[in-house]
């Protein structure tokens, strides 16, 4: 994920699934562990002001990401120009539901809908745009996964791990649980292709 970029600086963050060094744009990390996550946080320096490199991710000199994804636009990491105004798209409230019916309809054409993904339609309208027109920057605001309300394969990793029938029953209740439900949330191609090709 794309955390932090500047006129001339990058922060890119990485989870992976063992021990590596990570490489982006000739810039490495060592990863780290967490409860058994293995996590890199790669700082790119020495950008140009408002310029944009395609990039990708290296695990241990292996390209691993991302995968081609057709109508997607390449991953790219953007500064941010030093004349202004910028460009800024948000998003709130994430919600971890599959991008499919019944979950993508709305909650009056399915108990079970939650809506469309407005992140997902902004990143395959992207995928028809001159990058020229993209946001400079992209702003999350309020919860980016909800602890009480989990997707149904959330909620199927929760039950192959306790006994939901007692409290907090399919509420996230550690950090594992939490660790799913952020890569649930982020893990679908399109959502980490929105988040790798906005600055």
């Amino acid at each position: 994920m794309l955390r932090y970029v500047s006129d001339t600086e990058a922060t890119v963050w990485v989870e992976t699934d063992g021990p590596s060094a990570v490489e982006i744009l000739d810039h490495r990390a060592s990863t780290f562990e967490v409860e058994g996550h293995h996590y890199a946080i790669v700082a790119i320096t020495q950008l140009a002001p408002g310029s944009t490199q395609e990039s990708d991710v290296r695990l241990d000199g292996e390209r691993r990401w991302p995968a081609a994804v057709d109508g997607f636009p390449p991953s790219r990491i953007r500064t941010l120009p030093r004349i202004f105004p910028i460009r800024l798209v948000f998003g709130s409230c994430r919600v971890t539901a599959p991008d499919e019916a019944p979950y993508s309809l709305s909650p009056d054409e399915d108990a079970r809908g939650v809506g469309a993904d407005a992140l997902i339609a902004y990143a395959l309208r992207m995928g028809r745009e001159d990058p020229e027109r993209w946001p400079h920057t992209l702003l999350m605001l309020g919860d980016q996964v909800y602890a009480d309300e989990v997707s149904p394969e959330t909620a199927a990793f929760i039950s192959s791990r306790r006994d939901v029938r007692e409290p907090p029953g399919e509420e996230v209740a550690d950090f594992e649980e939490y660790a799913r439900a952020y890569h649930e949330a982020w893990g679908r191609r399109a959502r980490c292709r929105d988040r790798a090709s906005v600055a």
